[in-house]
Order: structure tokens, then sequence, then C-alpha cells
């Protein structure tokens, strides 16, 4: 049977979603650290050598989950396309499934960002495999909406790396347990999108006579 035999693909790719749930649950239950891979071997009902043939270390695992959850393919595949639809209708929609993501996964996120801060190697691979990568991705994007008039000329590079600040700022108040990020997350897409498109000087109509 060919290594590429889609049959077999799809039953490694379930098999590695498998392990991500697992590790998921018994990161989120027990810490990055506290959590051993035969935990997350026994929770997946694999062997823990399955686990190796899959990722190679158990920080591999953290990068794993953060790249499903931030559905990197998806986003290449909408971003390989930047002539489709409105720049601002789509960062608001691309906004909201990311953020609607990251509140579905709060106590992961707060099991392994401390350690992606502190552990030097995870948070190396953690940046070069997620944090660089989405970088890498809208970069390209902006540059085709300027290319095409759709977007003034910016420094791409400073502008892309601000929205990830936002984002990341976000959730790091979300986990501090702000109450208005975490009454409101479902609003900030559309608050995002008012700061960035529009800015925060009144419009001529609001401009008092």
């Amino acid at each position: 049977m060919s290594a590429r035999d889609p049959i077999r693909q799809q039953l490694a790719e379930a098999r590695r979603n498998q392990i991500l749930d697992a590790a998921a649950q018994v990161f989120a239950e027990k810490g990055f650290h506290r959590a051993s891979t035969k935990e997350i071997a026994s929770a997946a009902g694999v062997s823990e050598g399955t686990i190796y043939n899959y990722f190679a270390t158990k920080s591999d695992l953290v990068v794993g989950l953060m790249t499903r959850l931030a559905e990197l393919e998806s986003l290449d595949g909408e971003l390989a396309e930047p002539l489709q639809g409105d720049v601002r209708t789509f960062f608001i929609a691309n906004f909201r499934c990311r953020m609607t993501r990251i509140a579905r996964q709060q106590e992961l996120f707060q099991a392994v960002l401390p350690e992606v801060l502190v552990d030097p190697e995870l948070r190396k691979t953690f940046y070069q495999q997620y944090v660089s990568r989405i970088a890498m991705m809208l970069e390209q994007y902006l540059l085709a909406q300027v290319e095409d008039g759709n977007m003034r000329p910016v420094d791409v590079p400073l502008t892309v790396r601000s929205l990830q600040g936002m984002f990341v700022g976000l959730l790091v108040m979300r986990l501090f347990g702000d109450e208005q990020v975490q009454a409101r997350w479902d609003d900030l897409p559309e608050v995002l999108a008012t700061l960035i498109f529009d800015g925060l000087r009144p419009r001529s109509d609001e401009i008092a006579k």
C-alpha cells in the first residue's frame, strides 16, 4: 500500500487528532510539566510508543494543539485568495472564528501558556511553528491588499505584529479574569475592526457643531 494512500492518510490524521484530544484533556487537568506522555497515551487509548510516531516530544504536542486551535491550514486557504470579499468583513469573521475556539479551550491555554513563556526551547519551537507562520501568512495577505488598492500603504510587518499583539493581549486579559473582556468576548472582533479601519477620530457627522 502506498504511503500516500488516502485511507492511510485519513487513519493517520484521525489517530493524530485522537492523541491531541487526549493531550488537551491531560494538560488542562494537570498542567504541562505534571502531565506525562504515559497519561496522555492512556487517555487516548494508545501505547506510549504510538505517541512518538506522531510527536517527537511533549513540546510538539503543545505546538500541535495550538496549530489546530488556530486552524492554520484553513487560514492558509482563506488567505490564498486575497481578493475574495471585503477586508473588514474577512477580518471580523476570521477573528470571531478563532476567538470562539479560544473561549472553548481556555483551560488548555491556562495550562500551557505559562510553560511556553518560561521554557526557552518550547518558546522557540512555538514561535517558529505557530506565531511566525501566522505572521508570514498575514503579511502576504496584507501586501496583496495594499498592492490591489484595497488598503493604504502601511508597514506590513509591524502592522501584522500589532494585530497579533492585540489578539494575544486580549487572550491574557481573558485569562486574568477581566470582567469586560470575558462578558463581551463576542463583541471584540467588531470593536477591533472599528479601531483598525476607522480609528478613534470622530466621523464628520459625529463632530459637535
